[in-house]
């Protein structure tokens, strides 16, 4: 079985998985974000808080992605391409 390492073709479409995973994770961040803001009445928080809030929303998304990616990366560097193939399709990445 060749590792993700010996392939560049599976290396790029995990990487595009991955990417495709990071992009939803960030539309919903930013989402949210603002949607937060707007009930806190952004114009009110010091620009302290209102970083705070931006920070907090990074770390979120960051340790929920964050199994997820090196689990895709591990079934892809097993071979799994299916998954890598089943990751692309949910998030949007799959050329349709």
């Amino acid at each position: 079985m060749t590792g993700i390492a010996d392939d560049p073709a599976r290396n790029t479409d995990v990487d595009r998985a991955i990417a495709a995973v990071r992009t939803r994770g960030e539309t919903v961040r930013a989402d949210q974000l603002d949607r937060a803001l707007s009930e806190l009445d952004a114009e009110r928080l010091t620009d302290a808080q209102r970083e705070a809030i931006e920070r907090l929303s990074d770390r979120l998304v960051d340790q929920l992605l964050a199994v997820p990616e090196r689990r895709l990366r591990r079934l892809a560097a097993d071979g799994d391409d299916a998954a890598v193939e089943r990751a692309l399709a949910l998030f949007g990445s799959d050329g349709r």
